[in-house]
């Protein structure tokens, strides 16, 4: 055979070698690409599937918590309502020397009688630790509410407290005090009474005793009692924002007008009303409102 038939065979053999050597390449590299894509594309899987697991294991936990925080909350206002329940004081009660919201036992509409009434004898109000329920959170009442056109009472006009309860009894809140409660914080008790927020707030005097547990100063709404040490106007506030026409007052909400127009068809009010005066001191006067 001719010297250039064989390089030309050689030729062909070396350039089908290199096309078999690169096709080899071609398959390996596009192998390598193929594990590559699966290793990328199984490994979003994987992160996917652990996404979407936490996502689930942390919604799963949340309704959970959700559910438990709603269980905890119920209790709570089951147990708030349950009568002798003793609310933990808040960090500002306690800087006032506040007991914290006592559940007394709640009265149902109460009887409307003209006389003066002991309520040292009566059962609405917070006894716990046998205390007496003065100041009164609820119960039988004067048929004639103090009204709302004046709401702070002091201790020297003698308010009748018959006719606080009648305002008890229409959602509001009543603020008592006592002779030995200093003069600087009955200032600031006339002052919360002004306050054009707080209109169905009242300030009254309890000027036939002390009251009990060495508190002078005792926060009411209808069925509710905290009894405190001394009274900042936060602390007041909040009573009022969750207590002011409380569902178990039985005329929540409804208007307390001073005067015989309130009073049933036929019956005339025990006692004239009168504007009383500011004086925070005791009178010697026996008038009582």
């Amino acid at each position: 055979m001719p010297k250039n038939s064989n390089r030309r065979n050689d030729v062909r053999r070396a350039n089908k070698d290199r096309r078999a050597r690169l096709d080899e390449m071609r398959r390996q590299q596009r192998a390598v690409e193929r594990r590559k894509n699966l290793l990328t594309f199984g490994s979003a899987i994987v992160v996917f599937l652990l996404l979407v697991g936490t996502v689930v294991v942390l919604a799963v936990n949340k309704a959970h918590e959700n559910d438990a925080k709603k269980n905890r909350i119920g209790n709570q206002l089951k147990a708030e309502k349950s009568e002798g329940h003793q609310s933990k004081p808040t960090a500002a009660e306690k800087k006032d020397g506040c007991l914290g919201v006592h559940t007394d036992p709640q009265s149902p509409a109460a009887k409307h009688l003209p006389n003066e009434i002991d309520y040292t004898k009566e059962k609405y109000g917070d006894t716990a630790d046998g205390t007496p329920p003065i100041p009164p959170s609820g119960g039988p009442h004067n048929a004639v509410s103090l009204g709302v056109k004046t709401r702070f009472y002091p201790l020297a006009d003698k308010p009748r407290p018959e006719r606080a309860v009648h305002n008890l009894e229409h959602g509001f809140v009543v603020v008592w005090y006592d002779s030995k409660l200093p003069q600087a914080q009955v200032q600031l008790l006339q002052a919360m009474a002004n306050d054009p927020a707080m209109d169905r707030l009242l300030v009254v005097g309890w000027w036939q005793s002390d009251l009990p547990s060495d508190k002078h100063v005792v926060m009411t709404s209808w069925s509710k009692t905290d009894r405190c040490s001394t009274l900042d106007t936060a602390v007041a506030r909040d009573f009022y924002t969750v207590h002011l026409n409380a569902p178990q007052a039985p005329e929540a909400g409804l208007p307390a007008i001073e005067g015989a127009d309130q009073l049933p068809s036929g019956q005339l009010p025990p006692v004239k009303p009168s504007t009383p005066t500011m004086s925070a001191s005791p009178s010697p006067s026996s008038t009582k409102k």
